[in-house]
């Protein structure tokens, strides 16, 4: 388990409280048995006992490293933190962790720990002498601290780490750490004090170097945590400077205040001189030349006041990778020229992608432009500068479709924003004089920022591609194609009446091409889902069924025309309750999806995301959770976390899970949702006030009915802006309703549902027998059941029975 090494360099574990005794320290003779144990040799000292290499002949043959305190010599002080040690590496099971096999007492009355025997090089020797690159100390340092934290988790604190307590080894080429002597370990969490035995805690134990400033101050009460970390962050210091800190002290404690000031004062964003003697000059003159990120990383694992430290040994390994990656590290603060800096570094090839990008469209242009020069001259050379202008037309669009997080799988979207901002910004003054060539790259521009969900940006270069097109005189097909897309996107946005303008502008575009034309069918899709949003999704399903009909007969089944009508089909169906019709409707979706673009694509996700609310509207909420949860890393990674398809599922995942009665696990669902949505959307916005809705249903099931309330008010206010003519604003009213009964403020809760009933029982796809007009009903008679108003209890309960007669029927 450890590593003979030269005392005279080793840092003592000191133990303040524990007397010293006059006793026996014969070290046991190899071939002294013990149980079933048999000393091979001397290891050396731990924290508390003494440490053999022996061999274990039962019930297994193996190699242990043997802790032991012989009973007869061992204070009933020294006997405790031995006992401390046994229950703390019971409990722990980490690769970066001497595992234990076994402990007990023998028959000969020594008390013992058995555990891995680990042929590993204290940690700083081993770093020099494999000459460890920075990055590659980093690393390995990630992996000390992933175990320092598996320890706190298991509510165990070391109060011992140094380097003499990390022991390295190589398997298959890379260092791995074992952390050991865990001899006077305490426990982490009061809570979880029964975690750890219970002994007398020393007033001051550990190492002096290694000691937090509450630790080497003395008790226990003020050690957490984060004394842990701070031993971490001397030993990285250490690590980082290859030299010792011990240069710094002079003494076991007494000058550990000064140890503490000088090694931040070396580590200063702007260091100062320090007085330094000639065995710590080294120490202090690395630390001064350590890169910005990394003197901050140090300087909060070493702050003084364990409030300014990292919360965890989690926290500064998360902040070494993030240094590790050139992504900003949270110990700095985030300025614009910080973050610009990361960013550059980290994206060196790509931004050089963006010169490549404006360059192609530079020729592009200047190729366009010869063009029609040479038009002037010679008809054949018009067409062949015509040809190698689309050509270049081509390339570039294609370059730019590329930034889509379908396609560039785990690029950094501020890197695509930046590529594609820097196109935009060129593309109107370097292709003003080609309309054609620019409505195609303005339609690539406007798709690659919908596909990074924002539709903002999007919706300014869908215009110009709508302009570009009809500046260049196009066929009346491709315009009303540009158009229709725009009109999506404006959808996206909550903006349904300029939606339903521009959608009915495009088809009115196509009325003159044949019935069966792909482009006027594709508009009159678009058209359809468009008309669901503002109202009138019976006579959009109507279309859609019509539309689809004809482009399977014309397109096949794979075509992603009749896969994209699919998809508004279903999404109607489900509005208007046809739930039969829409689930196989979404499997063939995502059967088809996951054989043209796989599993990780954003239209896969779509689909079964839509599966995921069938089984919703069915009160199947399991299989809803079971169908969402393992998507949520994948769209995380993929598009990431502040993406639109991450915020739809983060929303249906949380009502998922609420829905099944685990009302706080849905919490941290229902507000990331209500957060992010705000962030992308704003508040009025659909998607924002279904959010918030949402969690105003959450927080009255958890009995916080003033902020459900409050934000129950909120989605109404704005449903009633957005939605004036859709039926899910009479939802709204009604999940306020739900509120205001449990509140028993009886009159207002009337008014809402009488509101929610007038639309939804009239509305187009819904009417008195649709599952949500019946939620009014039911909402109904539970108010005035609570209200003492029989009379108007019995004309709900009509209401409810009119429904019922003519499911029957």
């Amino acid at each position: 388990m450890t590593h003979e090494k030269d005392a005279s360099a080793t840092a003592a574990t000191e133990l303040d409280a524990l007397p010293v005794q006059a006793h026996d320290s014969t070290t046991l003779a190899p071939g002294t048995r013990l149980g079933v144990y048999r000393i091979r040799r001397a290891l050396g000292e731990g924290g508390m006992g003494q440490v053999y290499l022996a061999e274990q002949t039962a019930p297994v043959h193996r190699d242990v490293a043997l802790k032991l305190i012989r009973e007869q010599i061992a204070s009933p002080l020294a006997l405790a933190w031995f006992e401390v040690e046994r229950q703390a590496l019971a409990q722990m099971q980490h690769p970066a962790i001497a595992q234990i096999f076994d402990a007990g007492t023998t028959p000969e009355g020594h008390a013992y720990i058995a555990m891995e025997y680990v042929e590993g090089v204290p940690l700083a020797d081993y770093c020099k002498t494999h000459a460890l690159s920075r990055k590659q100390r980093m690393a390995l340092f990630v992996r000390i601290c992933q175990g320092v934290q598996h320890a706190h988790q298991k509510s165990v604190i070391h109060r011992d780490l140094k380097p003499d307590n990390v022991l390295v080894r190589d398997i298959d080429g890379t260092p791995m750490p074992k952390i050991i002597d865990f001899g006077i370990a305490v426990g982490g969490d009061p809570a979880a004090q029964g975690a750890v035995v219970s002994a007398p805690h020393s007033e001051r134990a550990g190492t002096a170097i290694y000691m937090s400033p509450e630790q080497a101050a003395g008790g226990t009460r003020d050690i957490d945590t984060r004394s842990d970390v701070y031993a971490l962050g001397v030993m990285l210091c250490e690590l980082m400077t290859d030299a010792s800190a011990s240069a710094l002290s002079t003494r076991a404690h007494g000058s550990a205040a000064d140890l503490h000031g000088t090694l931040l004062t070396a580590l200063a964003s702007n260091p100062a001189a320090v007085d330094a003697s000639a065995s710590n000059q080294a120490l202090l003159d690395a630390a001064r030349r350590l890169p910005m990120e990394l003197r901050a990383i140090l300087r909060k694992a070493l702050a003084i006041d364990r409030a300014d430290r990292y919360d965890s040994a989690a926290a500064l390994a998360d902040d070494l990778e993030r240094f590790l990656e050139q992504r900003p590290v949270k110990a700095l603060p985030p300025t614009r020229t910080y973050l610009t800096r990361c960013f550059v570094a980290r994206h060196r090839f790509g931004l050089f992608a963006v010169s490549v990008v404006l360059a192609a469209l530079i020729v592009g242009a200047a190729l366009a432009v010869h063009g029609l020069a040479q038009a002037r001259a010679s008809a054949e050379l018009a067409r062949a500068e015509a040809a190698k202008s689309a050509r270049v037309a081509g390339f570039v669009r294609n370059m730019l479709a590329g930034i889509d997080p379908d396609r560039a799988r785990g690029m950094d979207n501020t890197l695509m924003h930046t590529i594609l901002d820097s196109a935009a910004e060129r593309i109107g003054r370097e292709l003003g004089e080609q309309p054609g060539v620019r409505a195609e790259i303005e339609r690539t521009i406007a798709e690659s920022y919908a596909s990074l969900g924002d539709y903002r940006l999007a919706q300014a270069h869908f215009d110009a591609a709508v302009e570009a097109s009809t500046s260049a005189g196009l066929p009346a097909g491709e315009i009303a194609r540009a158009q229709a897309r725009s009109a999506y996107n404006l959808d996206n946005q909550g903006r349904q009446a300029e939606a339903l303008a521009a959608a009915s502008q495009a088809s009115e575009r196509v009325q003159s091409l044949p019935r069966d034309d792909r482009d006027r069918l594709s508009v009159e899709s678009t058209l359809a889902s468009v008309e669901a949003d503002t109202g009138k999704p019976e006579e959009a399903r109507t279309r859609l069924q019509q539309v689809l009909e004809r482009q399977r007969r014309l397109f096949g089944s794979d075509s992603e025309d009749v896969l994209a009508t699919i998809s508004a089909l279903a999404d109607i169906d489900l509005d208007t309750n046809h739930l039969d019709e829409a689930q196989p409707l979404f499997e063939e979706l995502l059967e088809r999806r996951i054989e043209r673009y796989g599993d990780e694509h954003s239209k896969t996700f779509a689909a079964t995301n839509g599966l995921a609310i069938v089984a919703l509207e069915q009160k199947r909420f399991a299989d809803a959770e079971k169908l969402l949860a393992p998507q949520l890393p994948t769209i995380e990674r993929v598009f990431g976390a502040d993406h639109p398809l991450t915020l739809r599922l983060v929303s249906n995942l949380g009502g998922a899970i609420r829905q099944q009665g685990r009302n706080e696990d849905a919490r941290p669902y229902y507000e990331r949702a209500a957060a992010l949505s705000r962030t992308l959307y704003g508040e009025q916005n659909p998607n924002t006030i279904v959010a918030d809705s949402n969690l105003s249903l959450l927080l009255r099931d958890s009995g916080d009915l003033a902020g459900a309330e409050a934000r129950g008010r909120i989605a109404v206010r704005n449903a009633d802006i957005v939605w004036p003519n859709n039926a899910y604003r009479a939802i709204m009213h009604r999940e306020l309703a739900t509120v205001l009964v449990l509140e028993q403020r009886y009159a207002e809760a009337a008014s809402e549902l009488d509101l929610a009933w007038d639309v939804l029982s009239k509305a187009q796809g819904f009417g008195p027998q649709h599952p949500r007009s019946q939620d009014v009903v039911s909402t109904a008679l539970d108010l005035y059941k609570a209200w003492g108003k029989p009379d108007r209890e019995a004309v709900w309960l009509a209401r409810k029975a009119d429904a019922a007669s003519a499911a029957g029927g």
